[in-house]
C-alpha cells in the first residue's frame, strides 16, 4: 500500500511540474526564435526555424535542393548572402566570390574557422589539415606542398587523362549495348574520381582487394556525411566514423 501511495505521489508530482517544463521549453524556444531573427535581420531565409535542428531535414532529404535554394536566396538578396539555422547554429550562406575569397583569408583561431561538417571532428579527426591554425598548420602545408608542384601536377594530369578515358570508353559502350538509352553516371562518375585519385597519390601500391575495400568504405563514409547526425551503434553516422579509421588504416599499410 505504501509503494502504491509512494508512485502516485510521484506521478503527482510530476503532473505539477509539467507546466513549469512546458513553459520553460516554450520560452527557450522563444528566445531561440528570436535570436535567430536578430541575426537574420533583412537576409533572406525561412521566417521560423524547427527548434534546435532548424533545416537539417532538409538539407539531408536532399542536399542538392536545399543548397540550390540557398543559392537562389543569395542571388535574389542583391547581397550574396542568405540565412538560415542548422543543429543549433545560426549559418549565412555566401554566394558572392569575391566575399568568400576575403572569408578563407581570415580564417585564424581569432576570425573565422573552417569546419567542413557540424560534427566534422568526429568525422574527420582534430588533427586534419582544416581544422589546424598557426605553425602546426604551415609545417604540414610545407611537407605536401611538394605534391603539387607544377611538374608534379603534369604528371597527375597525363595519369588522370588515361583514367578518365578509359572510363568514358566503358561507358560509350555501355550506352552502345542498351540501344543508346540516356544512363545515370552519377555512381559511375564517383568510381571514375576513385580511381583517378588512387591511381595517382598510391600508384599500383593499392591491390584488387584493397581498392575494392576503400571503394566501399568510402562511399559509406559518404552516406553518413548526408545523414542526421547521430553517434549511436547502427547509424550511418556511426558508421563513417568507423569507416574513416578504416580508410586511414588501408592507406597506411
Amino acid at each position: 500500500m505504501a509503494a502504491v501511495v509512494e508512485s502516485l505521489s510521484g506521478f503527482l508530482d510530476l503532473r505539477a511540474a509539467a507546466p513549469f517544463v512546458a513553459a520553460a521549453l516554450a520560452f527557450y524556444f522563444l528566445v531561440e526564435q528570436l535570436s535567430y531573427h536578430r541575426k537574420k535581420g533583412p537576409l533572406p531565409g525561412p521566417p521560423l526555424v524547427v527548434p534546435f535542428v532548424g533545416s537539417v531535414a532538409q538539407m539531408v532529404r536532399d542536399p542538392t535542393g536545399f543548397w540550390d535554394a540557398q543559392g537562389a536566396r543569395a542571388r535574389e538578396s542583391g547581397v550574396g548572402l542568405a540565412a538560415d539555422f542548422l543543429i543549433g547554429r545560426f549559418v549565412v550562406f555566401i554566394r558572392d566570390s569575391e566575399l568568400s575569397h576575403r572569408v578563407f583569408a581570415n580564417v585564424r583561431p581569432d576570425a573565422f574557422h573552417l569546419i567542413g561538417h557540424p560534427f566534422g571532428k568526429k568525422l574527420f579527426g582534430d588533427h586534419n589539415l582544416i581544422y589546424m591554425f598557426g605553425e602546426d598548420h604551415k609545417d604540414l602545408r610545407r611537407r605536401i606542398a611538394p605534391n603539387f608542384t607544377p611538374r608534379a601536377l603534369s604528371t597527375y594530369a597525363a595519369i588522370q587523362q588515361r583514367v578518365i578515358l578509359s572510363h568514358l570508353r566503358r561507358w560509350l559502350d555501355r550506352s552502345a549495348t542498351d540501344a543508346g538509352r540516356a544512363m545515370p553516371i552519377r555512381l559511375p562518375c564517383r568510381d571514375m574520381n576513385l580511381e583517378t585519385s588512387q591511381t595517382v597519390f598510391v600508384g599500383p601500391y593499392l591491390t584488387e582487394e584493397a581498392r575494392e575495400r576503400f571503394d566501399r568504405d568510402y562511399n559509406l563514409f559518404n552516406v553518413g556525411l548526408m545523414t542526421l547526425p547521430v553517434d549511436l551503434p547502427g547509424f550511418a553516422f556511426r558508421r563513417a566514423r568507423q569507416d574513416m579509421e578504416r580508410l586511414k588504416s588501408n592507406l597506411g599499410e
